[in-house]
């Protein structure tokens, strides 16, 4: 009769052991996976950013309605090489949302920066709907519940 209160108590420590392990999961999961989303959202838009450049670098225009904004660009550039480049994909926490900002050079003769820095976002924005779990609602983006903000800025080198 003995071996049964040592039992008991073992039961009870392995129980404590877990209880521990798992409030240790409780607190460091939340963190992780929200740092999981803002390198998910970086990572969706740096490759959409650099598909974009290399589409814009092809010169080339295809009738899909997914590279429409892409094809005025090249378009107004008379169909001219520009060496358009991803030069940085920042982001930040800002008032709960996530601001991600785009940086991309080109070289050549001026365009419209305002046009073509607007046309590359709603590029991004439409190739991350389709291509990946951001979801679009009353034209904003969200990404696991969290809203995306993307800033465009398009600097002639």
């Amino acid at each position: 009769m003995s071996s049964s209160p040592r039992r008991g108590q073992s039961a009870i420590e392995v129980l404590f052991i877990l209880a521990i392990i798992l409030a240790g999961v409780l607190v460091v999961t939340p963190a992780y996976l929200d740092e999981n989303t803002a390198m998910s959202a970086v990572s969706y838009v740096r490759t959409s950013a650099s598909d974009a450049c290399a589409y814009l670098n092809t010169g080339v225009v295809i009738n899909d309605s997914m590279y429409s904004p892409l094809n005025a660009i090249i378009t107004a550039s008379n169909y001219t090489y520009r060496a358009f480049q991803l030069a940085g994909v920042r982001s930040a926490d800002v008032n709960g949302k996530m601001q991600i900002n785009v940086t991309i050079t080109y070289a050549g003769a001026g365009l419209p920066e305002a046009t073509v820095e607007a046309n590359i976002k709603q590029y991004i924005e439409d190739d991350l709907v389709s291509k990946t779990n951001v979801v679009r609602e009353s034209g904003k983006l969200y990404l696991r519940g969290k809203e995306i903000e993307i800033n465009v800025d398009v600097v002639r080198r």
